[in-house]
C-alpha cells in the first residue's frame, strides 16, 4: 500500500483471501486517522477506485477458476469523504490570473491553456504539435462507441498560446529538422508536477487570489464555467473526454452557489405585514 513491493516471502496464495482480508482491505484505504499516511493519500474517491480496480482482479481470477466463488462480491466501495473542497477559478479569476506576468513562461502558457481545454496535467505535459490540428486538438482519448480519439475545438486563447509557440518554435528550428521531426515534439517544456505546481501556487497568490489552486484546478474550473454557462452535462463530460456524465454529476462541478444572494432571491417574494 506504500508502494513497496512485497517480498516474495511475504505474499499469500489466491486461497488466503477470506472475508477478513479483503475487509482490511478495505478499512486500509477508508482510513481517516488525521496523522496517517493513508488519511492524506486516500481522499474523495480514490479509495472507491482502489477497491473497484482490486475487485475487478478477484472477479477476473474467479472466472478463470481461482475462486469457485467472488470472494469480494459482497463487499461494496465507498468513497472516502475529502476534507475540503477543492478550489477551482471563477471567470472573474481567470482574467486576473492572465494580467498577471509569470517568468516562467512555460508554465503560464500551459496552465492557462489546461485552464481553457480541460486537459489533466499528465496530458498537457506530453502535448505533441502533431495532436493540433487546424484549431482542432487531437486528444489521446478514445471514445468507445466511435473508435475514434475525441477532439476539442480551441478557444481562441488558447488558440493564441499556441500561435505564439508555434512562431519561436519554427524561429529556433535549424533548417535541417524536418517537418515530422518538429510536429513530434512536445508543445510545453514542463518541469516536474511539483515544481509547476509550486509555481503556480505563488503565481495565484500574486494575482490576489485568496485559493490554493494547483494544476488539476484548471481542469475542475473548466467543467464549472461551461455548465455555469448551461453548457449541458453530457457536452461537459465529452469535453473531458469522459464515456459518461457520472464523474461531472460527482466530481466536476459547483459545490456550493456561485452568489448565495442571488440565488436566495429567486425565492417567491410578497408582502410580510405581521409582527
Amino acid at each position: 500500500m506504500n508502494g513497496e513491493k512485497t517480498p516474495a516471502s511475504e505474499k499469500q496464495p489466491a486461497s488466503s483471501l477470506t472475508p477478513s482480508p479483503k475487509e482490511k482491505y478495505k478499512k486500509c484505504t477508508t482510513a481517516r486517522r488525521s496523522n496517517s499516511w493513508r488519511a492524506k493519500n486516500f481522499h474523495g474517491k480514490t479509495p472507491a477506485d482502489y477497491f473497484r480496480s482490486f475487485k475487478r482482479v478477484v472477479r477476473s481470477a474467479t472466472k478463470d477458476g481461482y475462486f469457485s466463488i467472488h470472494p469480494a462480491g459482497d463487499v461494496q466501495s465507498q468513497t472516502n469523504a475529502s476534507e475540503k473542497l477543492k478550489e477551482f477559478l471563477e471567470a472573474n479569476e481567470y482574467i486576473k490570473l492572465i494580467a498577471q506576468p509569470l517568468d516562467n513562461h512555460e508554465v503560464r502558457d500551459a496552465f492557462i491553456f489546461s485552464c481553457y481545454t480541460g486537459l489533466r496535467w499528465c496530458d498537457v505535459k506530453n502535448l505533441k504539435w502533431k495532436q493540433i490540428k487546424n484549431g482542432v486538438l487531437v486528444t489521446t482519448i478514445i471514445q468507445q462507441k466511435t473508435g475514434r480519439p475525441v477532439e476539442l475545438t480551441l478557444h481562441p486563447i488558447a488558440k493564441k498560446i499556441l500561435d505564439n509557440r508555434n512562431i519561436s518554435r519554427l524561429q529556433n528550428a535549424g533548417r535541417q529538422q524536418k517537418q515530422e521531426v518538429l510536429q513530434n515534439k512536445t508543445v510545453f517544456a514542463l518541469p516536474t508536477a511539483n515544481g509547476a505546481n509550486k509555481a503556480v501556487t505563488n503565481w495565484v497568490k500574486r494575482a490576489g487570489i485568496n485559493k490554493f489552486i494547483t494544476w488539476s484546478c484548471a481542469r475542475l474550473s473548466f467543467s464549472i464555467l461551461l455548465q455555469d454557462a448551461l453548457t449541458d452535462q453530457a457536452t461537459v463530460a465529452l469535453l473531458l473526454g469522459h464515456t459518461t456524465t457520472r464523474y461531472v454529476n460527482e466530481t466536476y462541478k459547483r459545490h456550493r452557489p456561485k452568489d448565495q444572494t442571488a440565488t436566495i432571491a429567486k425565492l417567491p417574494a410578497a408582502e410580510w405585514n405581521y409582527d
